[in-house]
């Protein structure tokens, strides 16, 4: 197991996990819940769950809290808020809620398998403009393969 999966592997004794299908029900069923979109802005408007907050990893924890050029007030202040935190393939996910959690939010959770496992299920997307991502097409951009140069000699 790599260093990246070793910090997932040890973040998840302490974040609690959704599959993509019971997501599905708690966004009907709970106008409070907050979906939280951690990935990269070129990646949220390709595609991305609606209603999504989108904060991209990088400003996570200036986000989180007030006084920072980096805040964000409707997450600054969702300290109590149900939240569901959402990335590609759940990884990322999982560190930005051990990070939350680090910082004082008490009800976060990682989308298991992220936007790949919401697809899997063919659950509904929407890119920038509103209008719903094909499920073929999404299937495309998030299987891409690693390429050569980014491969363990």
């Amino acid at each position: 197991m790599d260093g990246y999966q070793q910090l997932v592997q040890t973040a998840l004794k302490t974040v609690k996990e959704v599959f993509p299908w019971d997501l599905e029900e708690e966004i009907k069923s709970n106008p409070d819940l907050m979906l939280l979109d951690i990935r990269e802005t070129n990646e949220f408007k390709m595609m991305h769950i609606s209603p999504s907050l989108h904060v991209p990893r990088g400003v996570l924890e200036g986000a989180c809290v007030w006084n920072y050029d980096d805040t964000v007030p409707e997450l600054a202040k969702a300290r109590d808020q149900n939240i569901v935190i959402v990335c590609r393939s759940g990884n990322r996910s999982v560190l930005a809620a051990q990070t939350m959690q680090l910082m004082g939010f008490e009800n976060v959770r990682s989308l298991k398998m992220g936007i790949k496992g919401w697809n899997d299920n063919d659950l509904e997307m929407l890119d920038d403009q509103q209008n719903i991502v094909d499920i073929d097409q999404a299937d495309e951009w998030l299987n891409t393969a690693v390429s050569k140069e980014k491969l363990a000699p």
